[in-house]
């Protein structure tokens, strides 16, 4: 190989070797405060364990007696969907029965003011007739 060749291939080598290297010291600076602050939340972190883990355990203990309120709630709900399931079923009949007896009433009603108006109307007749006298007809009838 040609001297001058292997020249210019390590002179090349050498170069992005030192780019690489200058390049990977930039990145390392710039990433030093991100992870110090990294290793800063990691002793918050493991300083604050016992107190993270009371929190913990206390909302454990919350979600399973929320568990146990929502399990009694759709116990409570099952039950009432039986009971009104159950009062539909008995009130069925009493509605229907309330609905013949008032379509019952309402003929009744319908019978008694028919009647009322034709008493009133016979009361009417018959005081019409009483108030005339009987000359007054024999005369217009021999007339």
């Amino acid at each position: 190989m040609n001297p001058a060749f292997m020249y210019v291939v390590w002179t090349a080598i050498a170069v992005a070797a030192t780019v690489s290297a200058v390049f990977l010291i930039c990145v390392l600076v710039r990433l030093r405060p991100l992870i110090e602050r990294l290793e800063g939340t990691a002793q918050f972190l493991e300083a604050s364990r016992p107190k993270i883990d009371r929190i913990l355990d206390g909302v454990e203990v919350e979600l399973v007696e929320l568990h146990n309120i929502s399990e009694k709630a759709n116990r409570i709900v099952g039950s009432a969907e039986i009971v009104t399931a159950g009062l539909r079923v008995a009130v069925q009949p009493i509605i229907g029965e309330i609905s013949d007896l008032g379509q019952s009433i309402r003929h009744v009603r319908a019978a008694a003011v028919a009647a009322r108006a034709g008493l009133s109307a016979w009361w009417g007749h018959r005081h019409v007739l009483e108030d005339k006298p009987l000359a007054e007809i024999n005369h217009n009838e021999r007339k």
